[in-house]
């Protein structure tokens, strides 16, 4: 890795602050209808434009950002159903367990660095804590480093953009049932109706309940998503979307590593356990989760030359939850103490299910953007100039419970159970008092305004140059819940911050195109961090006095067309946090004296190899480094390994038989800063096969063909819970379009 480390992206940095004017192309077509796939028919994997990452509409070729777009066709034809299941054809992506569980609570690492409030949802923050369903989504893109310009805050190692489905002038009629092993019971419904010559309206329905791999409760989903929009391709275009998801979802923690010494520097091994066995409690652990989100947008193109877009959303997201978390234990079952050594069947977990995993949310948001775009010609350059403006609301507000196995006692009794770690006893009942405790209440206001201009200087050269300020306030109290005693606060932090990117790309064909390209982005220390504890924010009566942490990329990258159908990007990128929040090593007390650098590349090459032929695929390899920090320091970052990779491929055989699958390889990460437990490496095989018809399609899927067992995350910052990937595993998909 060293070889590419600092020469390639010193020169990207030289090159892309001496270009005198730097700006980014405007496609050059107008802006049109977003691209809808129907019934899978669009197979070819690539993705041409992209309208997320610079605002306007833009051709890939002329973005200077490495960005995975995951189409409705690799989500139809791999059976994906949440967003996690879609991330595993983008390398690079790690999981963590945060605080309240797996299932809704995935901290995805990218680049080596958190992506927990960097979840969007058409382009606009979806700030909630909740299982994300693709039922209404249409495609995931993964937009790579930094992307403070467009999208705010945050997005250290980059960000997750999901698109949804919308109504369009397309007729579509179809129903899916999927079955599957596990008890899976799935039934979804897309129906788009025309309702004029300008106008449609589009309804995607959602029902389940299924059963898992990783514990005996069942998992129950309902979801509805209709959307209505008029004056398609007129000068001023309406839409009106609503999303309702209401999950019955379980809170799991994963299983306990393997302590290799219960006094030495804290290794630990993976559990030499089935990913079925599960130490939770089934009569006690849940996590409901009901989330609503309202969007209004109005579209005005006043001419050929200048446009207007307007986009309202409102959101609300409730969460009830109750927790186990699990740790091997000494004595063992004999009353011997714990060793490596100690034979597996004596080994036992305590499982405590206590009242620091126990929470309520009522979260909430608010969020009006317009951006206004203006095409003009000075000379002979062509820019294509985006302004816009940012207004958001988000409030959290949150309490947890006491739990007491023995009220009785003075103190609190966590309630408590041992189980074997070999057989665990899910069934296991518990007696314990619930009173409500603590009540954290935080909020933050965002004002935003923002300027990009993307030129086209000459036919090869072209370029991007963007500028954000954004004043972000924040505030943050915990009181007792019943007496309303402050408990901690109440803090406030005011940061205005500016960020933006600048991007030169050259074309000497239009088969190829290069880039450089740098951006950085801010992490204030009231950013409301929903995965958090409690409190649901950083915000403490140190941090309130502390500047945001700034994130910084430099990347160099490019495109080739291969051949007729075939897309294959690249790019080299070094991603540093530059000013991390470490503790002072006399004081304790956080201090802006960290560093961590992130450097790498990737590849994807995705579209036809021949027309039956379909691939999507990548690769990265990357290296971390803990550059500064009072602990750990020479350290890898957690959630980095050195090379993953995917690649997922579809070939038609003729008469509507279609076979294909997929491979995930990785080759471990750390759990933690510590670098005392690994992760290990893993090969996971997927197939397909199906027959598809104009009417109707049935689809079979198999996961994990080898029964592999592996990892795909540990408990945040540690090792010592981890959550084992699915074994073998299949589901049938019987899809009907009634058009």
């Amino acid at each position: 890795m060293k070889r590419f480390k600092r020469r390639p992206l010193a020169a990207a940095v030289f090159l892309v602050f001496s270009a005198p004017q730097l700006a980014q192309a405007q496609t050059q077509t107008e802006q049109t209808l977003p691209q809808i796939t129907v019934r899978g028919e669009q197979d070819h994997f690539r993705t041409d434009s992209n309208l997320s990452s610079m605002g306007t509409e833009t051709p890939m070729r002329d973005v200077p950002q490495f960005i995975n777009t995951v189409p409705q066709s690799l989500i139809h034809q791999s059976n994906a159903t949440s967003i996690g299941d879609a991330l595993r054809y983008v390398p690079g992506i790690t999981y963590a367990a945060a605080e309240g569980g797996v299932q809704a609570n995935f901290v995805y690492y990218m680049r080596g660095f958190p992506v927990n409030q960097d979840i969007f949802l058409d382009g606009l923050r979806d700030m909630g804590e909740y299982n994300r369903d693709l039922f209404a989504t249409e495609a995931i893109e993964v937009l790579k480093g930094p992307s403070a310009l467009m999208f705010g805050r945050g997005s250290t190692g980059g960000l997750i953009n999901q698109v949804s489905k919308i109504a369009d002038l397309l007729p579509r009629k179809e129903l899916a049932f999927t079955v599957g092993s596990f008890d899976q019971k799935r039934l979804t419904a897309d129906l788009n109706v025309r309702t004029g010559d300008d106008s449609a309206f589009r309804i995607v329905v959602l029902g389940e309940h299924s059963g898992s791999y990783r514990y005996p409760q069942d998992v129950d989903r309902i979801g509805i998503a209709p959307s209505l929009r008029w004056g398609i391709g007129g000068k001023t275009e309406f839409l009106a979307s609503y999303y309702y998801l209401k999950t019955k979802d379980v809170t799991d923690y994963g299983q306990p590593s393997m302590p290799l010494s219960l006094t030495g520097n804290g290794q630990r091994a993976m559990p030499p356990v089935p990913a079925t066995n599960y130490y939770g409690f089934a009569n006690h652990d849940f996590s409901d989760h009901e989330t609503q989100i309202g969007t209004f947008r109005i579209d005005h193109r006043f001419s050929d030359a200048l446009s207007l877009r307007n986009t309202t959303r409102v959101a609300k997201y409730k969460r009830q939850m109750e927790a186990t978390i699990a740790d091997i234990v000494s004595p063992d079952a004999n009353g011997v103490t714990y060793t490596p050594s100690t034979p597996l069947d004596q080994v036992l977990v305590r499982r405590r299910h206590d009242g620091g995993r126990t929470r309520d949310n009522d979260d909430d948001s608010f969020i009006n953007q317009t951006d206004l775009t203006w095409k003009a010609v000075t000379g002979s350059v062509k820019h294509t100039v985006l302004t816009g403006m940012e207004l958001s609301r988000e409030r959290l507000n949150r309490w947890n419970y006491t739990l007491d196995a023995d009220p009785a006692t003075a103190g609190t009794q966590i309630p408590t159970s041992p189980t074997s770690l070999l057989n665990p006893d899910p069934y296991t009942q518990l007696s314990y008092t619930k009173t409500p405790n603590l009540r954290a209440k935080s909020s933050g206001d965002t004002v935003a305004l923002y300027l990009q201009d993307q030129a086209e200087w000459t036919k090869e050269w072209k370029s991007v140059l963007g500028v954000r300020w954004e004043r972000f306030e924040a505030d943050a109290a915990t009181t007792n819940y019943l007496s309303g005693a402050p408990a901690a606060g109440p803090f406030a932090r005011t940061d205005n911050m500016v960020s933006g990117r600048g991007g030169l790309i050259w074309q000497p064909s239009d088969y190829q195109s290069y880039y450089i390209a740098a951006s950085n982005s801010f992490n204030p220390s009231g950013e409301l961090g929903v995965y958090a504890g409690t409190a649901q924010t950083p915000l403490t009566a140190v941090t309130q006095n502390l500047e945001p942490e700034e994130n910084r990329n430099i990347e160099v990258g490019a495109q080739w067309e291969v051949g007729r159908g075939l897309q294959l990007r690249s790019a080299l990128f070094q991603t540093e946090k530059i000013n991390q929040r470490i503790a002072d090593s006399t004081t304790n007390v956080l201090v802006l004296a960290g560093k961590r650098r992130v450097q790498g590349l990737e590849l994807q090459l995705a579209g036809s190899i021949t027309p039956n032929w379909d691939v999507y695929s990548g690769v990265a390899f990357m290296d971390g480094e803990i550059v500064k920090s009072t602990a750990n320091q020479g350290n890898k970052p957690l959630g980095v390994p050195d090379f993953a990779g995917n690649v997922w491929t579809i070939y038609r055989l003729g008469g509507g038989w279609e076979v294909g699958g997929g491979l995930n390889a990785n080759s471990g990460w750390w759990a933690n800063d510590l670098n005392n437990t690994k992760m290990p490496s893993y090969v996971v095989v997927d197939a397909t096969v199906a027959y598809v018809q104009q009417k109707y399609e049935v689809r079979l899927n198999l996961y994990n063909l080898s029964d592999e067992v592996y990892y795909v995350g540990a408990y945040q910052n540690s090792g010592d819970r981890v959550i084992p990937g699915m074994p073998r595993a299949a589901s049938l998909t019987m899809r009907y379009n009634f058009d």
